[in-house]
């Protein structure tokens, strides 16, 4: 995410960030019985599906408080994405708390895929007034879309160079050939988000299916070019950098923040 928009502010963060940010809301200051709605996130698998993560979530729920009973799970949709809502039920201390949990996942590139849970909270069952202050507010999501770009693969003998951060361990990789770099990412860790590659100037790059690819056949994934309006430059990422692993012209930030100037110039 290039600019994170709050209520108070926006502000630039590396692409490398995580979301893992929760946004609770109350009708009151005092009264906790009073109607809540909190947004929370996560990061989502490439095997994730709604059915599962809706199913994995009610299980946490039954295994962490007491009292669970999962009155309903049922698919629908928010503002076009689908949708899976949980209706339940738990003890909290001597209250019974009722919850409708809408659950998506959205694609959001280069971070990977998120799990959005929008969750209203209250006390004394879902009256008519609380479940028309929850209807009201799903029904007013909408999500942010991304820009039109035509993304282009890169061929597998594309030249130049080619760098991969690793968000984990934060080292920034320098490659000589795509084929080296295929050769050195793991492809699961890749469709989680654990990478950010980069072409060389520094454009972003994304990691996709390979179109028309046999059916019959496990899927194949390449490199593609990215929107570098949605995406950072490479440039944003050397401040993260803990280490670098590349040739000796390109071994430190400063070299490769060095080398970018000189190839924009160029």
């Amino acid at each position: 995410m290039t600019h994170y928009v709050t209520q108070e502010a926006k502000f630039e963060l590396p692409d490398a960030f995580k979301d893992r940010t929760m946004n609770l809301f109350t009708l009151s200051e005092n009264n906790a019985s009073e109607f809540t709605f909190v947004v929370s996130r996560a990061t989502a698998t490439p095997d994730d599906t709604l059915h599962k993560v809706a199913a994995r979530l009610a299980k946490e729920l039954e295994n962490t408080v007491q009292g669970f009973q999962l009155a309903s799970s049922t698919p629908g949709s928010i503002d076009g994405q689908p949708s899976i809502e949980l209706s339940y039920q738990f003890i909290s201390g001597d209250a019974r708390v009722w919850q409708k949990q809408q659950i998506v996942i959205l694609d959001e590139r280069p971070q990977g895929r998120k799990i959005v849970c929008y969750i209203g909270t209250c006390q004394n069952g879902f009256d008519e007034y609380y479940q028309r202050q929850y209807e009201q507010i799903i029904a007013s999501i909408a999500f942010t879309r991304q820009e039109t770009f035509a993304a282009e693969m890169l061929p597998a003998d594309s030249s130049g160079k080619f760098f991969v951060f690793d968000n984990d361990n934060k080292q920034l990789s320098v490659f000589t050939s795509i084929t080296a770099l295929y050769q050195h990412i793991d492809l699961q860790r890749a469709l989680s988000g654990s990478y950010l590659f980069y072409h060389t100037q520094g454009e972003p790059l994304q990691i996709a299916p390979v179109v028309g690819s046999n059916p019959q056949e496990p899927t194949r994934y390449a490199l593609w070019t990215s929107s570098a309006s949605s995406t950072q430059n490479l440039a944003s990422i050397l401040l993260l950098c803990r280490s670098v692993n590349g040739p000796e012209e390109l071994n430190d930030p400063e070299r490769i923040a060095e080398y970018l100037r000189l190839s924009k110039e160029s």
